[in-house]
């Protein structure tokens, strides 16, 4: 039988024009330096990440990178900006991380940022890394979610507009986020885990004055679920939820779309969030920041939501 925990875990580098190779690089020679046992596979531009490593004195011979995927295409590293090279690598890496994870050669798939912009150039008309690996893996819609130390913000809709976002607040939808949600946090350990569920419009629509989806899709969807037994409250105001959270007093924050649930989340803990892939047959978790172009190879890039990400995914995989 198979022994998930003496897997690798992969890391695909991301967009080679931007950051990722550079946390890459810095985070697996911190690694190193603790002689924290863990082995790598590396899928991306090879020459980005040795770039990464000769600006940062990092010596090339990583001992814990096991193997390197080289997608090698001609990047050019003054480009600071989205580009078809950028979103070729990078869609490659991810492509290459899904079949990997299906013939069970790593346990985890590690994300570094890539351009949507980058993709899209590139021919490939996904809303980034949550939707492309859907597709790969057949799943119809992923979930996003957002986990840091004090709680985890996951999302009813994520990457779609405002409009359409609001169209697809029902309650059966919000029943199927959050019973996924309910689940993850159990499997990670939080016995009876707290859960709140922000009202979509504001003041949670003060009784249906200011819109009526708190009355006729949030709060059936809140009373099925208690009815399930989950400890759950809501649907709450969002200019309050958030800040209830980090006095920990809730364990998962229900966001209905992508701002309500990004923007005090990175707000207040941008140096340590994790994206985490939901409502998945696989482990996928991710830096929670973008490619980040123009401080790209200037060691100006901090290393710890990559670090954060790998210690989340080794967390996932070890209570498979």
């Amino acid at each position: 039988m198979l022994n998930i925990n003496n897997l690798p875990l992969c890391i695909t580098l991301g967009d080679p024009l931007g950051i990722g190779p550079e946390i890459t690089a810095k985070t697996l020679n911190f690694l190193q330096k603790k002689k924290i046992n863990l082995s790598f596979i590396l899928i991306g531009s090879k020459k980005s990440f040795y770039k990464a490593c000769k600006n940062l004195d990092i010596n090339n011979s990583l001992t814990n990178i096991i193997e390197f995927i080289d997608y090698d295409e001609n990047i050019d590293f003054l480009m600071n900006r989205p580009s078809v090279v950028g979103g070729s690598i990078s869609y490659k890496s991810i492509c290459k991380a899904a079949e990997l994870y299906k013939n069970k050669t790593v346990k985890a798939i590690v994300t570094a940022p890539i351009s949507k912009e980058s993709l899209h150039l590139a021919g490939h008309k996904f809303d980034g890394h949550t939707g492309l690996l859907g597709s790969l893996f057949n799943i119809e819609e992923p979930y996003l979610m957002l986990a840091n130390k004090i709680f985890s913000t996951l999302h009813v809709t994520c990457h779609k507009s405002l409009k359409e976002a609001i169209k697809l607040i029902k309650k059966e939808k919000i029943v199927e986020v959050i019973s996924i949600g309910h689940r993850h946090m159990l499997k990670i350990n939080k016995t009876e885990p707290r859960i709140a569920v922000c009202g979509l419009n504001p003041h949670a629509g003060e009784n249906g004055m200011f819109g009526s989806e708190e009355i006729n899709e949030i709060i059936p969807a809140v009373e099925v679920l208690k009815k399930k037994g989950l400890n759950i409250v809501g649907p709450i105001s969002p200019d309050i939820i958030f800040r209830k959270a980090i006095k920990k007093k809730f364990d998962l924050i229900i966001a209905n779309y992508h701002d309500q649930g990004h923007i005090p989340v990175k707000l207040l803990y941008f140096d340590q969030s994790v994206n985490v892939t939901l409502g998945v047959p696989f482990i996928r978790t991710s830096v929670d920041h973008g490619t980040a172009f123009d401080i790209a190879y200037k060691n100006k890039a901090s290393a710890k939501n990559m670090l954060n990400a790998i210690v989340y995914a080794l967390k996932m995989s070890n209570l498979q």
